[in-house]
C-alpha cells in the first residue's frame, strides 16, 4: 500500500487541527514511525510526524512569533541542544571525508546497497538523511516548548500522551488478534516504509507483539516511555484511572512482548527509581504512598506464589533464561555485538573526533554517540540531558506532568541503550524533552492533587 492516503490524512490534520490540539496530533503521528507518507529518492521515508512538524511550527509561530518561539535555544537544555545539531551537521559535511578510509564502519547507503555493511569511511546517504532527523528533532523540541507556553497547555500535553498511549495499547491489542485469533492483518498496511518487518514469530510459547513498529524492540522502545509518563501521573494522582490503567496495560503488553528490549528495559527503570528514592531518603524523611504499597504487596503475592506453586518460579525463570540469557548467543545479538566493538574501534581510529552524523551504526546509544559525534558530542549530549532533568525544577518542587515527562525521557535513554542503532530518538523523545524543561508553578486543590498552571 502507497503513502498517498496517509499523506492525505496528515494534511488534513495540519490543515485544521487548532494549535491547541497540535500536540496530540504530533504524538499519535508518532505511532506510525513504520509508515511512509512519502518516499524520497533513494527510498528513504518521510514518516507522518515528519509530515505534520511543519504545520506544528506554523502553530508556534503563529502563537507566540519568532522572537519567543527561539527564546528555548538561547539557554538551558534547547542551547545545548542547538549546539549538538551544529556539531552533528559540521561532522557529517567534513568528517567522512577528513578520516576517509581510515576505519571501517558499519554502514547503510540506501542509493547503493540494501542492509548493514562493512565498509571503508567514506560519505553515505545516511550522512544527510540522520543530519535532517536531527534538525527535525531540534525543530520539534522548539516548536513544542513554544506551543507548552500557552496556559494550561501543559495538562493538554499530558492528555496528549494519554490518548497516545491508548492507541498504542489499541493497536498492540489488534496485533495481538491478528496473532492469535486469526483476525485479517489490518496492520501491515501502516508498515510501507520499506523497513525490513520483523513481525510474527514466537519465543517460549508467546507471539512477539510489535503492533504498528517493524519489529517487537521497535515497539518496546516506544512503549517503555509510555509507561514511565503514564505511571508517574498515576502515582501523582494526576487522572488517578486513566493513567493507571493505562501503565498496567502498558506493562502488561512489555511484559508479553518477548522483547529482550522491554525486560531489560524495565529492570534497568527499576533500578534508577529505585536509586533516586534511596538518594531522596537519605536527606528527608521517606514518605511511603501509593507506589510502596503497591509495590510491597506485589511482593508479598509473588513469594505467596512461589511458596504455593515452585513450579511457576521455574517456568518463569525458564522463560527469562530463554528470552534474555540465551538470546546473548544468537546469532543476531553476536552481530549487534560485533557492530558495538567496530563502533568503539571508529571511536578509537578517528582519535574521539568521531566519523561523523550518519556514519556509523551501532547497537547502543552511547557508541553510537561515541562513534558518530565523538568526546565533544558526548559532552554536548550530556549538558543537554542535565538540563531536561534537572532544569525546570523550582524551589525543589516539581510538577508532576514535568516529572512524568523526565521519566519518560529516562525510559527513553534506557531503552535506546539497550538497542538503538542510530542518533535519532523520534519526535516523540524530543516532545518528552520539551515538556520536561517547561517552568511550572505548582497549585494544590482540595483533595491535595498537583496541577500545573501557566
Amino acid at each position: 500500500m502507497d503513502g498517498l492516503p496517509f499523506a492525505a490524512i496528515v494534511l488534513l490534520v495540519g490543515v485544521f487541527v487548532r494549535a491547541e490540539n497540535m500536540l496530540a496530533a504530533l504524538l499519535l503521528c508518532c505511532l506510525f514511525g513504520a509508515t511512509a507518507t512519502v518516499a524520497l529518492p533513494g527510498g528513504a521515508p518521510i514518516t507522518p510526524a515528519v509530515q505534520l512538524l511543519p504545520f506544528v511550527v506554523q502553530r508556534a509561530l503563529t502563537e507566540r512569533g519568532l522572537n519567543a518561539s527561539l527564546r528555548p535555544l538561547a539557554a538551558g537544555a534547547g542551547l545545548w541542544l542547538a549546539l549538538l545539531v551544529l556539531w552533528g551537521v559540521l561532522s557529517a559535511i567534513f568528517l567522512p571525508r577528513v578520516f576517509a578510509d581510515a576505519t571501517l564502519v558499519r554502514g547503510t547507503d540506501r542509493a547503493l546497497m540494501s542492509g548493514v555493511q562493512l565498509l571503508p569511511l567514506h560519505p553515505l546517504s545516511t550522512n544527510l538523511t540522520q543530519t535532517a532527523y536531527a534538525l527535525g528533532g531540534l525543530t520539534g523540541f522548539v516548536a513544542v516548548r513554544a506551543l507548552l507556553a500557552a496556559p494550561g497547555r501543559l495538562a493538554k500535553f499530558a492528555d496528549a500522551v494519554l490518548l497516545l498511549a491508548a492507541a498504542n495499547v489499541g493497536a498492540a491489542l489488534i496485533n495481538l488478534a491478528e496473532l492469535y485469533l486469526g483476525v485479517p492483518s489490518v496492520l501491515q498496511y501502516v508498515r510501507n516504509a520499506g523497513y525490513a518487518i520483523l513481525v510474527g514469530g514466537e519465543i517460549g510459547g508467546l507471539l512477539r507483539i510489535s503492533g504498528t513498529f517493524a519489529e517487537t524492540s521497535a515497539f518496546s522502545a516506544f512503549s517503555l516511555p509510555l509507561f514511565a509518563f503514564c505511571a508517574s501521573l498515576w502515582a501523582s494522582g494526576v487522572r488517578k484511572r486513566e493513567s493507571g490503567v493505562l501503565a498496567a496495560a502498558t506493562l502488561l503488553l512489555l511484559l508479553g512482548s518477548t522483547s529482550s528490549t522491554a525486560y531489560a528495559g524495565l529492570a534497568v527503570y527499576a533500578v534508577c527509581l529505585g536509586a533516586a528514592a534511596a538518594l531522596r531518603a537519605l536527606w528527608a524523611t521517606p514518605r511511603f504512598g501509593a507506589v510502596a504499597l503497591l509495590l510491597w504487596s506485589a511482593a508479598v503475592a509473588v513469594c505467596l506464589v512461589l511458596l504455593l506453586r515452585p513450579e511457576i518460579g521455574q517456568r518463569v525463570l525458564d522463560y527469562l533464561q530463554l528470552t534474555l540469557v540465551r538470546k546473548m548467543d544468537s546469532s543476531s545479538a553476536l552481530e549487534r555485538g560485533s557492530w558495538n566493538a567496530q563502533a568503539w574501534q571508529n571511536f578509537i581510529d578517528t582519535w574521539g573526533v568521531g566519523t561523523g552524523l550518519g556514519s556509523a551504526r551501532a547497537s547502543s546509544y552511547p557508541l553510537v554517540l561515541a562513534s558518530n559525534l565523538g568526546v565533544l558530542g558526548v559532552l554536548l549530549y550530556a549538558a543537554f540531558l542535565a538540563h531536561v532533568f534537572f532544569g525546570a525544577t523550582q524551589g525543589g518542587e516539581v510538577d508532576p506532568i514535568v516529572r512524568a515527562s523526565r521519566r519518560a525521557v529516562l525510559a527513553a535513554l534506557i531503552a535506546a541503550c539497550i538497542s538503538a542503532v542510530v542518533f535519532d530518538l523520534g519526535l516523540a523523545f524530543y516532545a518528552y524533552a520539551a515538556a520536561a524543561t517547561c517552568r511550572e508553578r505548582l497549585r494544590r486543590t482540595s483533595t491535595g492533587a498537583q496541577h500545573a498552571i501557566a
